[in-house]
């Protein structure tokens, strides 16, 4: 007869976390490797202390994935929405370039726009103080002093243009960061410039977007996505059918994974003859179009893309608790024109419909589970490895630097 599990048992990574959720000590059973090597304790899937920490340290100076340009295609188009809890305005300016802006005026503060639309300029309703597209206060009327004179003059004028949040773009994605980081787009970006360059994700459009509200912690799709061993149980009658020949890993350089899986035909689909897809695109490097690519980039970006297009994967947190999921298909913008787009990509949703909502499904219930005082996370196996790999680059974000050291002693 096996031991009984102790209930709270904080020396089996249980998850009721300790006061100092910091302390290196913690974490010395995930630096390991071979038989020890473990995932995370589930303290880091529901400590608020621990999220804030991610929040600080990976998600506000990290690049994240925003949203596509193609939701302010043309001058004055207006797009609005909210990251992290913050409200923001997408915009295209009148010289073409995207720009992202904190959506709150700089006098009191109100919310400068609502949904999207397009505009010559941005008033602010309450006190209609008005702001060009590139963010520049143009007016605030009757903004002055007791004696009549103006508040704002030459000198200060640049101090009340709208906030404009660090943005950049590749492949049609728009990302942000909003405090100064260590990296460019470019480099965060690593490999992915230029191994997926021939896919022409820039001339992708969207052609659906799904959006799951989650009760579960944004690193547990992540890892879902990451983790091979759940596929032939999980995926047992869907993605499992796939058989792969072969499968090629990009070493990587900067935040990315990225990872070709050889076989005919495109996981963006199932393989059964009534999964009738689109063409390869014609553009694709020779040695890139045959299988489906699986790319990460760290903190919460996924696709799966084929010779045929791609599917985009956006994990947001929301609280230590919860986070928003975003999936979002993507095929060249030829394939509209198509008189079959519509019959065909019925194909690719179809698919999504059973092999997303299976990932979605099974990430809600295991952060439903690890909530349970007997819970516990195990050694992991060798097909596990990427999720340690990905819990130690948590932790190399997350505690503090002089602790890096002292934990890898241990």
């Amino acid at each position: 007869m096996g031991r009984h599990a102790a209930y709270d048992d904080l020396l089996n990574f249980g998850v009721l976390e300790p006061e100092d959720v910091l302390a290196p000590h913690h974490y010395t059973a995930v630096r390991s490797n071979g038989r020890a090597m473990r995932s995370m304790p589930l303290w880091c899937y529901t400590s608020e202390k621990f999220f804030q920490a991610e929040k600080a340290k990976i998600f506000l100076p990290q690049w994240n994935l925003l949203e596509r340009e193609e939701i302010v295609p043309n001058v004055g188009d207006y797009h609005t929405m909210a990251f992290l809890g913050v409200p923001l305005i997408v915009a295209r300016g009148r010289d073409e370039k995207v720009r992202v802006f904190a959506n709150t005026c700089r006098h009191r503060g109100a919310l400068l726009a609502e949904g999207k639309g397009n505009c010559k300029v941005f008033r602010c309703p309450y006190h209609f103080w008005t702001y060009g597209l590139d963010g520049r206060l143009i007016g605030a009327p009757n903004y002055t002093d007791s004696t009549g004179k103006s508040l704002i003059d030459s000198d200060n004028k640049e101090e009340f243009g709208l906030v404009e949040i660090d943005s950049g773009t590749w492949g049609g994605f728009i990302f942000i960061r909003f405090k100064e980081g260590p990296e460019t787009l470019q480099q965060h970006l690593g490999t992915l410039v230029d191994v997926l360059a021939s896919h022409s994700l820039q001339d992708m459009r969207c052609a659906r977007k799904v959006v799951y509200d989650m009760d579960a912690n944004w690193k547990c799709f992540v890892e879902n996505y990451i983790d091979a061993y759940h596929i032939p149980y999980v995926h047992r009658d869907s993605l499992a059918q796939w058989k792969t020949t072969e499968y090629v890993r990009i070493k990587p350089k900067g935040r990315e994974t990225l990872a070709l899986a050889k076989h005919e035909g495109s996981q963006l689909l199932l393989p059964s003859a009534d999964y009738v897809g689109f063409p390869a695109m014609p553009q694709i490097d020779e040695d890139k179009a045959r299988g489906t690519w699986f790319a990460t980039l760290r903190p919460g970006m996924l696709m799966t893309l084929g010779n045929d297009g791609a599917l985009v994967f956006q994990s947001e947190p929301v609280s230590a608790k919860k986070s928003k999921l975003t999936i979002s298909s993507l095929f060249p913008k030829s394939y509209f024109e198509r008189e079959d787009f519509e019959r065909i990509s019925q194909n690719y949703y179809r698919r999504n419909d059973i092999v997303v909502v299976e990932d979605k499904e099974i990430a809600l219930r295991q952060f439903a589970g690890i909530q349970s005082p007997y819970a516990r996370i195990p050694r992991l196996c060798s097909e596990e490895t990427s999720l340690n790999t990905f819990g130690n680059w948590v932790l190399d974000q997350v505690l503090p630097s002089d602790d890096r050291t002292t934990i890898a002693a241990e």
